[in-house]
């Protein structure tokens, strides 16, 4: 079951549309999928980052992931590295449409965009690693050092809240607020004003912007002890509760 969809518009605009049930949960397939297809869309005047839900993404798929051994989440976590690279450092405009929650790996994915537009509404955003007993993976410190700051990335990393939509326009973490009926004409339009302008010039600012992010993201993957966390006994225990918090509501 396919679970990206992808409109190439005639503008030249490639809309990216997360379409996996359960809020858009990131398993391996999703991951590998949308990863082929941004890299498909190399040649794209712009890409647009949407969802098919009234959330963005609310992260990975604990469900999923829980029942893999360490060398089967040691590929996971470098295939999501691997994606987050990808959009990271995409050579055009990367605008994300986030029509609610955008957790944990979902904000990730959201914070490798250029700009984040947010629907005006009951939308949270933050990263919940550390209250499951893990760090992020220390590669995917970087886009919010990059977006935020060092204090300000810390703050989000380290404290594990989940903020409004009001909240994350005042830190940062999202760039406009639109009315929910309005947001993907709007992550269009402005898609679309990006890419108006010099493709060759835009790239350039963008990769001088984001070179030291990007040599720090690589160094990061060759020592990082986000496994050794993910198989604690107090990560395991949290990570079980949680589960078996979701399937109860399911």
């Amino acid at each position: 079951m396919n679970v990206i969809r992808v409109d190439n518009r005639e503008d030249g605009i490639a809309v990216v549309t997360l379409d996996r049930p359960r809020a858009n949960a990131l398993d391996a397939g999703l991951v590998n999928e949308l990863h082929a297809a941004i890299r498909r869309l190399s040649g794209a005047r712009a890409l647009v980052l949407a969802s098919s839900q009234s959330i963005f993404s609310a992260g990975w798929d604990l469900r999923a992931l829980r029942g893999r051994n360490r060398e089967e989440m040691g590929v996971f976590v470098s295939q999501f590295c691997d994606l987050v690279r990808e959009i990271f450092s995409f050579g055009a405009p990367v605008v994300a449409a986030l029509p609610g929650h955008a957790i944990a790996g979902g904000l990730i994915l959201a914070a490798t965009a250029d700009e984040r537009i947010a629907a005006d509404g009951e939308g949270l955003f933050g990263l919940s690693e550390v209250p499951l007993g893990v760090p992020l993976p220390r590669a995917l410190f970087e886009p919010f050092r990059h977006l935020l700051g060092i204090r300000g990335a810390e703050r989000v990393a380290a404290a594990g809240d989940n903020v409004g939509v009001a909240r994350a326009l005042e830190i940062g973490l999202i760039d406009h607020v639109v009315p929910a009926s309005d947001l993907l004409a709007a992550a269009i339009d402005r898609a679309r004003q990006l890419s108006g302008r010099s493709r060759l010039a835009y790239a350039a600012v963008k990769l001088e912007a984001r070179s030291e992010a990007l040599e720090r993201f690589d160094r990061a993957r060759r020592v990082d002890p986000f496994l050794d966390f993910w198989f604690s006994e107090e990560a395991q225990g949290r990570i079980a509760a949680l589960v078996e918090r979701l399937t109860k509501k399911s």
